[in-house]
Protein backbone atom coordinates (compact mmCIF):
# COMPACT_ATOMS: atom_id res chain seq x y z
CA UNK A 1 0.00 0.00 0.00
CA UNK A 2 1.50 3.49 -0.87
CA UNK A 3 1.48 6.12 1.70
CA UNK A 4 1.17 10.15 1.35
CA UNK A 5 1.40 12.55 3.80
CA UNK A 6 -1.63 15.18 3.48
CA UNK A 7 -2.00 18.57 4.76
CA UNK A 8 -5.76 19.59 6.47
CA UNK A 9 -5.00 23.63 6.10
CA UNK A 10 -8.09 25.06 7.66
CA UNK A 11 -8.71 29.26 7.78
CA UNK A 12 -12.01 30.78 8.62
CA UNK A 13 -13.76 27.61 8.33
CA UNK A 14 -12.20 26.66 4.93
CA UNK A 15 -10.00 24.32 3.82
CA UNK A 16 -7.20 24.76 1.17
CA UNK A 17 -7.65 21.96 -1.92
CA UNK A 18 -6.07 21.60 -4.88
CA UNK A 19 -7.18 20.62 -8.19
CA UNK A 20 -4.88 17.64 -10.27
CA UNK A 21 -6.75 17.29 -13.28
CA UNK A 22 -10.30 17.41 -12.43
CA UNK A 23 -10.24 15.67 -8.84
CA UNK A 24 -9.90 17.99 -5.65
CA UNK A 25 -7.16 16.61 -3.22
CA UNK A 26 -5.54 18.00 0.03
CA UNK A 27 -1.27 19.19 -0.61
CA UNK A 28 0.56 16.68 0.04
CA UNK A 29 2.37 13.69 -1.56
CA UNK A 30 4.87 10.81 -1.11
CA UNK A 31 7.76 10.64 1.07
CA UNK A 32 10.88 10.43 -0.54
CA UNK A 33 13.68 7.74 0.27
CA UNK A 34 14.85 8.80 3.71
CA UNK A 35 12.55 11.65 4.22
CA UNK A 36 10.47 12.25 7.57
CA UNK A 37 6.45 12.74 6.85
CA UNK A 38 7.18 16.58 7.63
CA UNK A 39 10.10 16.56 5.39
CA UNK A 40 7.70 15.53 2.86
CA UNK A 41 4.53 17.35 3.83
CA UNK A 42 7.40 20.72 3.32
CA UNK A 43 8.70 20.07 -0.17
CA UNK A 44 5.33 18.72 -1.53
CA UNK A 45 3.29 21.61 -0.70
CA UNK A 46 6.34 23.95 -1.70
CA UNK A 47 6.19 21.85 -4.67
CA UNK A 48 2.65 22.24 -5.58
CA UNK A 49 2.14 25.91 -3.39
CA UNK A 50 4.41 27.90 -4.76
CA UNK A 51 6.07 30.32 -2.08
CA UNK A 52 3.35 29.28 0.52
CA UNK A 53 5.67 28.08 3.81
CA UNK A 54 3.82 25.85 5.96
CA UNK A 55 4.12 24.87 9.67
CA UNK A 56 2.42 21.64 10.75
CA UNK A 57 0.66 21.65 14.24
CA UNK A 58 -0.37 17.94 14.51
CA UNK A 59 -1.42 14.79 13.43
CA UNK A 60 -4.62 14.61 12.74
CA UNK A 61 -6.20 10.40 10.99
CA UNK A 62 -4.87 8.20 8.60
CA UNK A 63 -7.01 7.17 5.80
CA UNK A 64 -7.76 4.11 3.51
CA UNK A 65 -9.17 5.07 -0.07
CA UNK A 66 -8.12 4.83 -3.65
CA UNK A 67 -6.17 7.07 -5.68
CA UNK A 68 -8.36 8.92 -8.37
CA UNK A 69 -6.06 8.35 -11.71
CA UNK A 70 -4.33 4.60 -10.56
CA UNK A 71 -7.17 3.45 -8.21
CA UNK A 72 -4.11 1.94 -6.55
CA UNK A 73 -5.04 1.75 -2.88
CA UNK A 74 -3.74 4.58 -0.86
CA UNK A 75 -3.30 5.75 3.27
CA UNK A 76 -3.41 8.90 3.64
CA UNK A 77 -1.65 10.55 7.02
CA UNK A 78 -3.24 14.16 7.52
CA UNK A 79 -1.47 16.63 9.62
CA UNK A 80 -3.12 19.99 10.47
CA UNK A 81 -1.36 22.71 8.70
CA UNK A 82 -1.06 26.34 8.45
CA UNK A 83 0.23 28.41 5.22
CA UNK A 84 1.55 31.18 5.28
CA UNK A 85 2.80 33.63 1.72
CA UNK A 86 1.18 33.45 -1.42
CA UNK A 87 -0.17 30.02 -2.58
CA UNK A 88 -0.68 29.31 -6.58
CA UNK A 89 -0.51 26.33 -8.38
CA UNK A 90 2.67 24.54 -9.16
CA UNK A 91 3.61 21.76 -11.00
CA UNK A 92 0.72 19.26 -11.83
CA UNK A 93 -1.70 21.74 -9.96
CA UNK A 94 -3.98 23.32 -11.68
CA UNK A 95 -6.21 25.19 -9.16
CA UNK A 96 -5.72 25.87 -5.51
CA UNK A 97 -8.37 27.45 -2.75
CA UNK A 98 -9.95 27.82 0.03
CA UNK A 99 -13.61 26.29 0.00
CA UNK A 100 -16.03 25.63 2.91
CA UNK A 101 -17.93 22.33 3.14
CA UNK A 102 -21.23 23.59 1.48
CA UNK A 103 -19.34 24.79 -1.37
CA UNK A 104 -16.76 21.38 -1.43
CA UNK A 105 -20.04 18.58 -1.68
CA UNK A 106 -20.50 20.25 -5.14
CA UNK A 107 -17.22 19.47 -6.26
CA UNK A 108 -15.40 16.69 -7.77
CA UNK A 109 -13.61 15.05 -4.71
CA UNK A 110 -10.98 12.22 -4.41
CA UNK A 111 -12.50 9.45 -2.44
CA UNK A 112 -9.55 9.57 0.10
CA UNK A 113 -10.23 13.55 0.33
CA UNK A 114 -14.44 13.13 0.74
CA UNK A 115 -13.36 10.56 4.19
CA UNK A 116 -10.76 13.01 5.48
CA UNK A 117 -13.90 16.38 4.64
CA UNK A 118 -16.61 13.85 6.04
CA UNK A 119 -14.34 13.77 9.21
CA UNK A 120 -13.37 16.92 9.62
CA UNK A 121 -16.70 17.71 9.61
CA UNK A 122 -17.91 15.26 12.28
CA UNK A 123 -15.40 16.06 14.49
CA UNK A 124 -16.60 19.78 14.39
CA UNK A 125 -13.01 21.32 12.67
CA UNK A 126 -15.16 22.47 9.51
CA UNK A 127 -18.93 23.26 9.61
Amino acid sequence: MRIAINAACIQSNKILLARKGLVWILPGGKCNLGESDLECLQRECLEELGNGSIAVSSHYHDFIGQTPHTKDELCAKVFFASISGKVTPCAEIVEVGYFSAKEMWLMTLSEITRKIIESLVRDGHLS
